[in-house]
């Protein structure tokens, strides 16, 4: 009885995992740190002990975040008004654990390229370019 050799696994998908399994453990890191300190901050412009009681009591997104401090639903720019703050934190560990596919994705679009998947390389690049601007068209709508 002979035993199946595993096929090897390609350079470039060893790199978006790598890539992406420690942007994504540095994106934990950083959410944990960002909601520690959220809940331990006295003066909050964003009260968590408010957004969490009224998620607990099924309210709808509208009136969580009319019956808050700001009034609406934050955007960008309120979370950069208040970069310090465990909240701001919080959401730019997501952010940066989200937007970590762009360089996993082109940094392994090069290594596909290396093999002479010239192909799969050019598909790559265009999915990276619409991971990199999907985010800045979101944000101008």
């Amino acid at each position: 009885m002979s035993k199946q050799k595993k096929p090897p696994i390609p350079i470039s998908g060893v790199v978006y995992g790598e890539i992406i399994y420690w942007c994504t453990c540095v994106s934990a890191l950083v959410v944990l740190f960002g909601t520690i300190k959220s809940f331990l901050e006295v003066d909050q412009t964003i009260p968590v002990d408010y957004l969490l009681n009224a998620v607990f009591e099924g309210r709808s997104v509208e009136a969580v975040w009319a019956g808050s401090v700001l009034q609406n639903s934050p955007d960008a720019l309120t979370y950069l008004a208040i970069l310090n703050s465990g909240e701001a934190i919080t959401v730019a560990g997501i952010a940066f654990g989200v937007l970590s596919v762009g360089p996993a994705i082109f940094f392994s679009a090069a290594f596909m390229w290396r093999s002479h998947n010239e192909f799969f390389a050019v598909t790559a690049l265009v999915s990276g370019a619409f991971a990199v601007i999907a985010p800045f068209v979101f944000f101008l709508l």
